[in-house]
């Protein structure tokens, strides 16, 4: 049974404020003042549980701090990812001078341990198919990453009736891989704490999941999708969104040892995690993300990890030499060590294994397991004598995902136009992915949306986590507030007297007013970024 609570004065909050209150059950309660009415919702996100009062409200949602999930103020409902599920809101009611809440026997609490618990049970309300009537057409998704699996529970909430078939390479249900590079390896998470979903959603869903499943083929004509393990499948709107395959360099000598290992499916890390149990030394080639996040997953306990990168710095590619420089240095007080601006010339092996990694400058780098992170390619063999594929693989896109007639692209495949011409590109973030799947499913529907969100990522390394909203491949100036040494700052990214994109360690609410300036096409000049600006009153402006 529901039980009802006294939770805090009629006059608590401000209008627009939110925080987060506990009642005598030792139940936390955020509660919202929005246009003089009180809301109240759980106060963690259902994503990794960042405490939501330390977020923004941006219109009518409530912004995470941390991954940016968004839900509407009103009522929870999920209105972005990464969360998967609405955040639980409660009966509230003003009498007596009191705020009161009312809150089942058993109110969902965010988990004290994110990285430990299965994304789905981190504490929200899994979205219940919306009713539909009876269709009899069958749409098909290929893989079952991000942006698959937000798509294929996309199509059931957004009222899809029909016959949803989610087909999958690996041979597990659809997993957190943004958990594999960093708690998994760290050992802060298990097998067990990687599905995105309980087995049991497919089934309340009605989406047929075949694993261990691969694509081969595609006939545009007659509408099917040739797969490794089964006859042809016919489809009447597919979705492709196969993800990458990791690079293992084939030209390398050695590269076919035990021992050398790639990082991107939960088999992957699970390999990876076994072969490094013992080992003493590890060499990690390219300092890609992945690799950075694995170096750091794996320092400690005895390891000597060296990094082998073409680059001066880390990620100096995406964030710029300064930034890839605190990153290098970060690692390097963690006993990380560095061969930067070098190239592998071969790797050395014994008995069939590993032993070593050789320089170009013939230094010799001991190894017993060496780790590949050197990026990926869109996994889209099976799409080359039926679509024209970009020279990387990546599949074009128009604004609304579609890429053939019947057929849509979404996440690390998808050539998509960014908004206010800002050119194609193909973009590898898990957000991104997610939203994209999201956008691609409505079009299915018959929605014609056009995809226009903001790129966003995150990473996190020894504890620091970095935020990146929009999207540079070059850049005229990158703009520095605050002290990239000391790992809090805000970086502004200019290019064509633009601010294009923006990086940041603990300037979490200046990311979401900047995120959603981008959105608007409100971004200041560069020239005014140069001043300490107010990203608050900013957006406050922008939104009036």
């Amino acid at each position: 049974m529901p039980s009802e609570f006294d939770l805090a004065p009629a006059n608590a909050l401000q209008e627009g404020e939110m925080r987060t209150f506990t009642t005598t059950a030792g139940a936390e309660v955020l509660l919202v003042l929005r246009q003089g009415q009180y809301v109240a919702l759980a106060p963690k996100c259902p994503h990794y549980g960042a405490p939501l009062e330390k977020g923004r409200i941006v219109g009518d949602q409530l912004v995470c701090p941390w991954h940016h999930a968004c839900f509407r103020v009103t009522d929870g409902h999920l209105c972005q990812p990464p969360a998967l599920d609405n955040l639980p809101s409660y009966p509230v009611r003003v009498a007596e001078g009191r705020v009161w809440v009312q809150l089942p026997a058993h109110p969902a609490a965010a988990a004290e341990t994110p990285d430990a618990t299965p994304t789905a049970l981190v504490g929200g309300e899994v979205p219940a198919p919306n009713a539909a009537a009876p269709d009899a057409r069958t749409f098909v998704v290929v893989g079952g990453g991000a942006a698959g699996q937000f798509a294929a529970q996309t199509l059931r909430t957004e009222g899809f009736g029909g016959r949803i078939v989610l087909v999958t390479a690996e041979p597990t249900a659809p997993t957190d891989r943004t958990k594999l590079s960093k708690a998994y390896l760290a050992g802060k998470a298990t097998d067990k704490n990687l599905p995105l979903r309980k087995p049991s959603f497919y089934d309340e869903h009605r989406i047929e999941l075949l694993t261990d499943t691969r694509a081969t083929g595609l006939n545009l004509h007659t509408r099917q999708l040739r797969l490794s393990s089964r006859g042809p499948l016919h489809y009447d709107v597919l979705l492709l969104a196969p993800g990458g395959t990791p690079n293992t360099l084939p030209k390398l000598p050695g590269h076919e040892l035990d021992g050398v290992l790639v990082l991107r499916s939960a088999q992957d890390a699970a390999a990876l995690k076994q072969a490094t149990t013992k080992a003493q030394r590890i060499v990690v080639i390219g300092s890609s993300f992945i690799g950075m996040e694995a170096a750091a997953s794996l320092a400690g306990e005895g390891r000597h990890i060296t990094v082998v990168a073409q680059e001066a710095e880390p990620l100096e590619k995406v964030l710029g030499p300064k930034i890839g420089r605190m990153f290098r240095n970060l690692h390097r007080r963690h006993g990380v060590r560095f061969k930067t601006e070098a190239e592998v010339a071969a790797l050395e092996g014994e008995n069939g294994r590993v032993t070593a990694v050789r320089l170009a400058s013939g230094q010799r780098l001991p190894a017993e397991v060496v780790v590949l992170g050197v990026g990926v390619r869109p996994a889209t063999e099976f799409l080359a004598e039926t679509l024209t594929l970009e020279k990387d693989g990546g599949v074009r896109v128009d604004a609304h995902l579609c890429a053939a007639k019947h057929v849509y692209a979404a996440g690390d495949v998808a050539l998509y136009p960014l908004p206010a011409g800002l050119g194609q590109h193909r973009i590898e973030h898990w957000r991104m992915a997610q939203q994209q799947g999201a956008c691609a499913a409505r079009n299915m529907l018959g929605q014609h949306v056009a995809f226009e969100e903001i790129p966003f990522f995150w990473t996190q390394q020894f504890g620091k986590s970095l935020r990146y909203v929009g999207h540079a491949t070059v850049w005229d100036e990158i703009i520095f507030h605050g002290d990239v040494r000391r790992h809090k700052f805000l970086a502004l990214y200019a290019h064509q007297n633009k601010l294009v994109a923006a990086a940041a360690i603990q300037h979490d609410d200046e990311m979401v007013c900047i995120a959603e300036l981008m959105r608007l096409g409100q971004m200041p000049t560069p020239t005014a970024a140069r001043r300490k600006l107010n990203w608050s009153k900013l957006l406050e402006k922008a939104g009036k």
